[in-house]
């Protein structure tokens, strides 16, 4: 402690005045840093809002997000079990004893007409079209010869 006699009481004095000044500063920037609760600049009341509105808009954005992934699985879920249906109704199809057999002009007609409707509806459960331009028709039409 021997080196703290060299200073004088207007080094003193300026050491306090300089350690006011530091602390007066810190304490106008952040009042909490000298342990006061008076906020005379609402800085951390303009702060608590910026976080609060912060985190109202995290939420709502969590929620979205949440409700996207959701509808997201639904629909593939959805898609999944359409696809299984109709390879399956298809198979069937192939297989049933009168899979063979023409059908009159009118019916197929009608048939087409009501596919041709659907693929307008949801055109994701359409095949795509024959990129060669050639056509295979799935439904053989009876000949009006035989």
């Amino acid at each position: 402690m021997k080196y703290l006699r060299i200073i004088t009481p207007t080094g003193w004095l300026i050491i306090a005045a300089v350690a006011v000044v530091v602390f007066g500063l810190a304490g106008l920037a952040r009042p909490s840093f000298l342990g006061l609760k008076f906020d005379p600049f609402g800085i951390d009341t303009r702060k608590m809002d910026r976080l609060e509105s912060e985190v109202s808009v995290l939420e709502r954005e969590a929620a979205g997000n949440a409700e996207i992934a959701s509808a997201t699985q639904t629909f593939h879920t959805r898609e999944v079990v359409i696809r299984e249906l109709s390879r399956n109704a298809e198979i069937d199809a192939r297989k049933a004893h009168d899979a063979e057999t023409p059908l009159d002009p009118d019916r197929v007609a009608r048939i087409r007409a009501a596919d041709n409707r659907l693929c307008i509806v949801a055109p994701v459960i359409c095949p795509d079209s024959d990129p060669a331009g050639r056509r295979t028709d799935a439904v053989p039409v009876a000949d009006d010869a035989g």
